[in-house]
Order: structure tokens, then C-alpha cells, then sequence
């Protein structure tokens, strides 16, 4: 929906009251509206995808409610864990862990707790709503911290600069967006801190028709503008080659990362090697995705691999197999039984942008196309392997 018609639609909208359904049956409308992306999408012709269309809808919707209807109160704000294998949207590194709070430029916040010993961490401000992520625009950033005794850290995020640990907050309703991208899985621990708004008190002001009102306008405006964004990324996968990725911009994703995209086809009986030489970069990773643009379960399988997972052959070249069981070497994607799905490559402040390429061949030819030295490992070493992926996912706290 265009910023004409979504300012249009809200200006009518905003002048119902709760004396009918209107406003019910608006978000009815809204959602309903939604079945346009699977069962009108050309991309989307077999059983599986239209089934995993109807749960990325069901996923929308779920994940909406703590969004807008749910979300807390701009002085009484609290950490929400909004993307999760539970909450699928906007491809999700399966290296990161994503937490967001709604705040204001009226306000003072303060961040306060254990940093933890996360690969990345990092926070970032942006205008408005999450709702309207087409308009969400960076205000500020930050990823370096001073950290004091035991790995304690204090941030405020405030309009009037101040020293130490701070980012600016614009006029208005924004967004704290925070992030934490791990690249040790096992070994490397979330951040344990909280948000509080300086000098707010309790109780607040109580519930009122119009706070409720306002919140169903901006569940509404998710369903209309939020899932057509991440469609339209999804949809740039399939301008790649066949046998290989390209890089391209995402203009609501991380400033510091470059975005590779492409797609695999890949029947039970087959394999993909994506072979490429990673760049130096502090991180990067490579995971699949499906046609709506959600991480495959990466809690489950080995659905992603980052630069500390992955094993590098002795030519410095790295070769990953993308097929449906397991082919024995380290570097493994499970297709899971989805014959095509995308792919996508992140690097974060790298100094070189190599492209992978993506080679088809049978399943039976796999030994006699990799090198000799590829790192093989046993169905032993494999099951320990997934059993710590769970374990590192369940104890970033995402339930």
C-alpha cells in the first residue's frame, strides 16, 4: 500500500469509534487480504510451499499482537524477543538473537545489566513504528561499548547527548532495535539487561478506548504494509543466477551488512555445492531460507553455518553441500526435503565481496567432486553437533 492511500485509509479509520465492528472487521479485512501472497503468487506452484505459505501468514499474525495490540507502554518499556523460531519474518539470522522496544524522544531511557560475551552487539534507533518498516529509517547506531567491571554496561538513550554510553533519540514515537549475533554458539552468552524509562512511576495512566483504538490502527497497518516489504525482498532472490548469488541492498536491514541472494534447486536424489573464498570480515554467514523469505529451522537442522561453524579446505576455498541427507562432510545445509528454497549470504564489514556460485550434480557424484581433503565427519559427530545448535538456540532465552 502507498503512503497516499495508507495515510487515506488511517485518516477514515481513525474517525470510527467502538459503537460498531468497523474497526473489527477492518482488521478482518486486513489479514484476509494477506491470502494475495500465497494463493496469488505465480512463484508459489506445490503443496509444501502453499502450506508453509498458510503458517507465514499464521506466523504474521501472531507475531503482530505483541507488536502493536500487546506492545508496552513507551514509559514503561520492556525488551521484546520479536523475531524467534517461533516468529519467523524478514529472514532472521540464525546467528542472531533480536530483541525491540517501543520508545520516545519525550523520554530518558536506561539500558543497565550483563553485557555478555555476544560476537556482535549492537543497537540501533529508528523513526516511528516497526509496523511502517517501508518509512523505518535509521537515526542513530552504535556497537561500541565501554564496559565496566564483571561485564557490566549502562546506555541512555535520550535527545540531549550525554557521555559515556549514549544514542539520540528523535522527537516522537521510535524504535530501539537490539541486537546480539553470535558466532561461537556454545561458549558465547546473551546479554542479561533491562530498559527502564528515567523518572516514570506506577501505576500509568489506565487503559482508554483510544489506546486501544490506536493500537488496532497500527496491527492493521502491519498486515498492509510489513509482509508486501518482505515479499518484495524475497521476490529479488529469483534475479540471481542459476549458479550463482548476487549482492543487493535491503533498505530496512543492518547498514554494515552486505546482502547476497540467490536461490538453490536441489531434487532428493541430488546436491549443491555453493563454493566460494569468504572474505575478511569480522563476520560472515550463509543460511536457507523458504519462498517467504523465513529461516529454515535452523534450532532443528543445519540450516546455516557462520565463519567460526564452517570448515575452510586446504585450498583456503570453502565448499558447503546443500541436500536432503546427510552427505557426510562438515559444511552440510539440510534441504530438508524443499527441492528449491533460497539462499542468503551475509557479510559484515568485509573488505572483499566474493560471490558464491552454486553447482547442481547427483548425489552419487559428490565424493568424486569435492577435494579429497574436505572434512568428513560421522553420524556420531553429527547428532552432537545438532543436539548443541538446539541447546545454544533454547538457551538464548527465546521462549
Amino acid at each position: 500500500m502507498s503512503n497516499q492511500t495508507t495515510a487515506a485509509f488511517r485518516e477514515n479509520l481513525s474517525s470510527t469509534g467502538f459503537e460498531s465492528p468497523a474497526l473489527w472487521h477492518a482488521a478482518l479485512d486486513a489479514m484476509s487480504e494477506m491470502e494475495a501472497l500465497v494463493w496469488g503468487d505465480p512463484l508459489v506452484k506445490d503443496e509444501l510451499t502453499r502450506a508453509e505459505g498458510l503458517r507465514y501468514l499464521m506466523r504474521l499474525i501472531g507475531a503482530a499482537l505483541p507488536l502493536t495490540i500487546e506492545a508496552p507502554s513507551v514509559q514503561h518499556p520492556q525488551f521484546l524477543n520479536f523475531i524467534n523460531p517461533r516468529a519467523h519474518f524478514g529472514l532472521p539470522a540464525p546467528d542472531c538473537f533480536y530483541l525491540w522496544a517501543p520508545i520516545h524522544g519525550d523520554h530518558v531511557y536506561r539500558i543497565v545489566g550483563d553485557k555478555g560475551s555476544a560476537h556482535l552487539f549492537d543497537m540501533e534507533i529508528r523513526n516511528d513504528h516497526i509496523a511502517h518498516i517501508a518509512d523505518w529509517q535509521l537515526l542513530d547506531r552504535r556497537s561500541d561499548f565501554e564496559v565496566g567491571p564483571d561485564g557490566q554496561i549502562e546506555i541512555y538513550l535520550s535527545r540531549e547527548e550525554r557521555d559515556g554510553n549514549w544514542l539520540k533519540l528523535p522527537e516522537g514515537d521510535c524504535n530501539l532495535v537490539f541486537r546480539q549475533y553470535f558466532y561461537d554458539w556454545t561458549n558465547e552468552r546473551p546479554a542479561n539487561v533491562r530498559i527502564e524509562c528515567v523518572g516514570a512511576s506506577l501505576p500509568p495512566a489506565p487503559l482508554s478506548a483510544a489506546d486501544i483504538h490506536r493500537r488496532t490502527e497500527m496491527f492493521i497497518d502491519w498486515f498492509r504494509n510489513a509482509p508486501q516489504q518482505f515479499g518484495q525482498v524475497a521476490r529479488s532472490y529469483y534475479d540471481a543466477p542459476k549458479d550463482a548469488l548476487y549482492f543487493d541492498a535491503i533498505s530496512f536491514g543492518w547498514k554494515d551488512l552486505q546482502y547476497g541472494k540467490g536461490i538453490y534447486e536441489c531434487e532428493v536424489d541430488e546436491a549443491v555445492i555453493l563454493e566460494f573464498t569468504p572474505p575478511d570480515a569480522y563476520y560472515w554467514s550463509l543460511q536457507l531460507s523458504n519462498h517467504f523469505w523465513e529461516a529454515r529451522d535452523y534450532q532443528l537442522r543445519q540450516t546455516s553455518l557462520n565463519g567460526h561453524q564452517a570448515v575452510l579446505d586446504d585450498d583456503g576455498i570453502l565448499r558447503i553441500v546443500i541436500a536432503h541427507k546427510d552427505p557426510g562432510v562438515a559444511n552440510w545445509l539440510d534441504a530438508g526435503g524443499h527441492t528449491q528454497g533460497l539462499v542468503a549470504v551475509r557479510y559484515y564489514l568485509a573488505d572483499t565481496q566474493p560471490v558464491p556460485t552454486l553447482k547442481r550434480i547427483p548425489f552419487s557424484q559428490l565424493k568424486s567432486t569435492l577435494p579429497t581433503t574436505t572434512k568428513q565427519i560421522d553420524l556420531d559427530t553429527r547428532q552432537q553437533i545438532l543436539k548443541d545448535r538446539y541447546s545454544a538456540v533454547m538457551n538464548r532465552n527465546w521462549v
